[in-house]
């Protein structure tokens, strides 16, 4: 059975899609590449706290943080932007 539920998808004009793709995927860089020194370091450092893998839950939700917006707009500039249809209003 089908979900109900949608997904998150951003309907735009056609000549402002690729430009808005590549804006997404440029914005998610920053944070792809803190979760790439995060897991290959094991340390997530926010500026304000330190904190080293297995030493209590700081460091995953560091990572999940990071690795969220990341993905966002990898998704945004990916599958998640779509061409807004001409529909007739009446």
């Amino acid at each position: 059975m089908m979900s109900k539920r949608t997904r998150l998808v951003v309907y735009l004009d056609k000549r402002y899609l690729l430009a808005f793709k590549i804006c997404m995927l440029l914005v998610s860089l920053p944070f792809l590449y803190d979760v790439f020194i995060i897991l290959s370091s094991g340390i997530a450092d926010s500026g304000e706290y330190v904190v080293k893998r297995g030493e209590g839950w700081g460091y995953y939700a560091y990572l999940f943080k990071k690795s969220a917006f990341g993905f966002l707009f990898v998704w945004l500039g990916t599958l998640g932007s779509k061409e807004k249809l001409n529909t007739p209003e009446d």
